[in-house]
């Protein structure tokens, strides 16, 4: 079991940063919230099996406090601009980063662990990782990536469907039920991940979220995905009858079938 003890100080620094925000008023806050916590658990998840025996618990410390400050920059981002979308508004990463400064939210841990939690909170958004990225900072990253990502597939899971559904956690793209964009399909046949901003439609969204399984970077994510439901319930939205989808689909189902191995 991975040890999460000493955490409690860090888990009321975020509570009281966030209450600043009254979150219970705003739901697209409250969500946010409570997406922090599911990514924490994803993490302690993923690093209960992906830990290597003996692993210096301070890598371990560095991923956990990583998912817990993930998306501070969210709450500012959002009071400001009413949005979550990084296009029109900041890079919620960037400014998550500064705020872990200004906020001395990491005051009183090791600076090893601090650069460590700096470098995932800085760069868990981005579409590609610096390719010089390695190392105890690649992995750190890579956890915080992967359980964000598995939280983010449930809330897009519950949100692109009828009373559930919100414009602003899908990114106002378009709800055209029989609509797909052609390029995004490639890129998912070709084993890429779309870019937020190429997005025009909901099922772009959606082949966008099951492209993630061939970019979670752990094995035992992928698994956790697949097991969780909601890549079976994003693919059922996509239109099964559209002939032209075949190869993204066989493509898929291969991939689900390989996690499961």
């Amino acid at each position: 079991m991975i040890d999460c003890n000493g955490l409690e100080l860090h888990e009321a620094r975020f509570a009281s940063f966030t209450a600043c925000y009254h979150c219970e008023e705003e739901p697209m806050l409250a969500l946010k919230v409570e997406h922090t916590q599911r990514v924490l658990e994803c993490a302690r998840r993923i690093l209960e099996k992906e830990a290597a025996p003996g692993m210096d618990q301070r890598l371990i410390r560095a991923a956990l406090l990583a998912a817990l400050y993930h998306d501070v920059g969210r709450f500012p981002q959002f009071e400001r601009w009413h949005t979550f979308s990084d296009a029109v508004s900041v890079n919620h990463g960037l400014l998550g980063c500064a705020l872990l400064k200004r906020r001395a939210f990491l005051e009183g841990e090791e600076p090893f662990v601090q650069r460590l939690v700096r470098v995932a909170v800085y760069l868990h958004n981005r579409h590609h990782l610096p390719a010089h990225l390695e190392g105890n900072e690649r992995f750190v990253t890579d956890v915080v990536r992967d359980a964000d990502k598995l939280d983010i597939f449930r809330i897009m899971a519950e949100h692109l469907y009828g009373a559930q559904k919100k414009e602003d956690v899908v990114l106002r793209v378009r709800d055209e039920p029989e609509k797909w964009s052609g390029d995004i399909a490639a890129q998912v046949v070709a084993g890429q991940v779309p870019s937020y901003s190429s997005l025009r439609y909901v099922n772009d969204f959606r082949l966008l979220l099951v492209s993630w399984l061939h970019d979670l970077s752990f094995a035992c994510s992928k698994k956790l995905l697949v097991e969780s439901g909601y890549l079976d319930q994003v693919l059922a939205g996509l239109p099964q009858q559209d002939t032209r989808l075949a190869p993204v689909l066989e493509i898929l189902r291969r991939q689900i079938a390989e996690a499961l191995q």
